[in-house]
């Protein structure tokens, strides 16, 4: 069966990856065109580029893939497009254009969580299971009927990051046992059920600030899924990468604990959290506890994010 792969980032290069160790006849790929990187005008390539670079499978880097890639990928006759974090709306001119189907490999229980930023999202509101669910790709956005979908417990110590890879890989086994049993599933497909569906749009810049007039439990979740949270003390930027729970509380934002002894405690909304790992602007992450001893911190301040 010809395939063609639409993926963009490592969630994809990883699905990729899983495809091409399987021997599917992928016989092209389609990726979001190269970034710039503002500091040195280099080119980035994205780790689908790379390995279809790697593997010399022809790629395709379409500015907008309704317009400009209808001709080429009808021409490529083929019979299926698998798409994984690829990045742009694919319209029905496209979708239409394989034999079968075009099937996405999506990183949420659906039809919960669609959107851009599903396993941030299924994170940040403290869910205790997220999976990979294969769907029939429709116009809308994730909408599509469901071929089936499995699960995948998140950790207490799970970040996006290892959800990410851990999906990723449960991702592989799913694509592949569809196409394994392609004549099974191809008209196995049902459809979501609107009551139960969820959306969660693109993180945002402003979401990465840390507001401590939030309760510590989400507070910790926000932290695990965005990885990059910050705060503001005496017009320094520090970035938050790791916390958890504290028993202690106080005035939202009070420092209540920060020495190289017993570490960095900050109250919130209800309880406090525990800052462990940081990041001070313009230097490397380190455990905040060692942190603790530069005294950059006075206990009984407030952080107000300014």
């Amino acid at each position: 069966m010809k395939i063609v792969f639409f993926g963009t980032n490592e969630f994809s290069a990883t699905i990729l990856a899983g495809l091409l160790e399987k021997n599917r006849d992928v016989i092209a790929i389609v990726s979001q065109p190269d970034k710039i990187n503002a500091r040195n005008n280099k080119i980035i390539l994205s780790p689908v580029k790379k390995l279809a670079i790697d593997r010399n499978i022809p790629i395709y880097q379409f500015q907008k893939l309704n317009l400009e890639g209808e001709d080429i990928l009808k021409s490529l006759n083929p019979d299926l497009f698998i798409t994984a974090s690829y990045g742009q709306i694919i319209k029905k001119n496209i979708l239409d254009i394989p034999k079968y189907a075009t099937v996405n490999v999506h990183a949420s229980l659906l039809p919960k969580y669609r959107g851009p930023a599903p396993i941030q999202w299924a994170i940040m509101n403290g869910e205790k299971k997220t999976g990979i669910t294969i769907m029939k790709t429709d116009i809308g956005m994730d909408t599509g009927d469901i071929y089936f979908n499995r699960e995948l417990d998140i950790l207490d110590t799970d970040t996006s990051t290892s959800v990410f890879k851990k999906l990723a890989t449960l991702g592989v086994e799913c694509i592949n046992d569809f196409l394994d049993n392609f004549n099974y599933y191809k008209d196995r497909h049902v459809p979501q059920y609107k009551k139960d569906a969820t959306y969660f749009p693109m993180i945002k810049k402003e979401d990465y600030l840390i507001d401590f007039n939030t309760s510590a439990v989400a507070l910790c979740n926000k932290i695990r899924a965005l990885e990059n949270c910050y705060f503001i003390y005496k017009n320094v930027r520090y970035k938050v990468l790791f916390a958890s729970l504290s028993d202690l509380s106080g005035k939202p934002g009070e420092i209540l604990v920060c020495d190289g002894k017993n570490g960095f405690i900050v109250a919130t909304k209800d309880k406090a959290i525990e800052i462990l790992f940081i990041q001070p602007e313009g230097k490397q992450k380190m455990l905040a506890l060692s942190f603790m001893n530069s005294n950059k911190f006075k206990q009984g301040d407030i952080i107000e994010n300014s």
